[in-house]
């Protein structure tokens, strides 16, 4: 679990940077051409251009710089052997809950507003839902959660699955990606 939170926080933590250094780009030159920049369907800077790129007044990406530190920092205790209080994994629980709502939000604004796919964005997506699945999965598995949770055979079932149960995710939100932006996709065959 340590080295999980460890390398997918990492890969979080770059991501969301990126994005805040590409930001601080396009601020200081609206002209700007990022490297992010694909294509019409793939263009980190075209989402950066609507409003929901700031969704609480100031730049998403930087709740991804600070967000991702704490799994970072996390698995680093876990891998020291450090024992974690209940609270703290709980906590982590409900912090990536809220992650995965924000991400889910800007999912559905990605696909079906604003039509065009962000790829450090993506990178966001697929590690927060890989984080959630994992922490939740564990939680119960640890009894974090309480003995009710522990103890529930359909919670113990899904728990021992939560990579598939986010590929599933994934690959729900790339069909819906490929079936948004076919006119792209198409083009490829």
């Amino acid at each position: 679990m340590g080295a999980f939170l460890i390398l997918t926080g990492v890969v979080g933590l770059l991501s969301s940077f990126a994005l805040t250094i590409d930001k601080l780009r396009l601020l200081a030159n609206p002209d700007a051409v990022l490297a992010c920049d694909l294509n019409p369907f793939f263009s980190c800077g075209s989402v950066m251009a609507y409003p929901q790129s700031e969704i609480f007044g100031f730049p998403n990406q930087l709740i991804g710089v600070v967000a991702f530190v704490v799994p970072i920092v996390l698995g680093v205790l876990l891998l020291t052997r450090v024992d974690i209080p209940r609270w703290v994994m709980n906590g982590l629980s409900v912090g990536l809950l809220g992650g995965i709502v924000l991400v889910t939000f800007l999912q559905y604004t990605s696909i079906f507003t604003i039509g065009v796919g962000c790829p450090w964005c993506m990178i966001v997506w697929v590690v927060t839902i890989m984080q959630f699945c994992v922490v939740v999965a564990a939680n119960v598995l640890r009894g974090t959660f309480g003995r009710t949770a522990q103890d529930s055979t359909v919670l113990r079932v899904l728990a021992s699955m939560p990579l598939l149960i986010a590929g599933v995710w994934l690959l729900i939100i790339a069909t819906t990606m490929v079936t948004q932006f076919w006119t792209y996709f198409g083009s490829l065959i």
